[in-house]
């Protein structure tokens, strides 16, 4: 399983599982956003990431990160 901003390269690698990263810099973030924004783009990337090890594959198989963030729970 990689997490990159090159699937393409990762792909042609066989790697088994890849999912979209965002800069080859910062593959689970990106520093440009504020802080909130970023911490919510990187929980998007991991969620995926760990969707992707659940999944069974056969090939090298690319998984995107959500668009939108999840939504958060908060107690009460």
């Amino acid at each position: 399983m990689l997490i990159g901003a090159l699937p393409a390269i990762a792909l042609a690698a066989n790697a088994n599982r890849v999912v979209r990263g965002v800069q080859v810099q910062h593959p689970c973030g990106d520093p440009k956003l504020p802080a909130e924004a970023d911490r919510d783009l990187s929980l998007r990337i991991v969620l995926a990431a760990l969707a992707a090890l659940q999944t069974p594959v056969t090939e090298p198989t690319l998984f995107d990160p959500p668009a939108a963030a999840p939504e958060r729970v908060t107690a009460s």
